[in-house]
């Protein structure tokens, strides 16, 4: 994994996509460690009586893949000061999700950078969009 700096940045950055996918034993084992019974998101019946075309994934769980997105591509010295999303529409169990991102904003005094995501279905409409604040190490304080 590679660290970020402050300085390894420039506004207009992208991050490299990252692909997820739920299957129904992990929408099963996450309503059950979330402690949401809501069918929806385990009974494929139930949900479509609910009027959804399949099994629909749990939103905090797009929104900690959204978390480990920025995490992961930031690197181990960096720190998430802020994460923020809105859900827009149903993820379905077995779709293949990408998160997109690019850096919007960077503020060298404090070191930080303001990230714009997207999590994106097969068809590339936007389920999710987010925005994510960073602080960056600067490299002298790597060194």
């Amino acid at each position: 994994m590679k660290q970020q700096t402050i300085e390894s940045i420039s506004v207009g950055d992208q991050l490299p996509v990252l692909h997820k996918s739920a299957d129904e034993a992990q929408l099963f084992l996450y309503s059950a460690a979330s402690f949401n019974p809501h069918r929806i998101h385990y009974d494929r019946t139930y949900a479509e009586f609910e009027g959804h075309t399949d099994i629909i994934v749990h939103g905090p769980l797009q929104g900690s893949w959204l978390t480990q997105f920025v995490t992961d591509w930031a690197g181990p010295a960096s720190r998430l000061l802020n994460i923020t999303w809105q859900n827009r529409a149903s993820a379905i169990v077995g779709e293949n999700l990408e998160f997109h991102g690019s850096v919007t904003e960077i503020n060298q005094t404090e070191r930080t950078a303001l990230l714009s995501l997207e999590e994106r279905n097969r068809n590339g409409a936007i389920l999710m969009p987010a925005t994510a604040l960073i602080k960056l190490p600067s490299q002298n304080t790597l060194k």
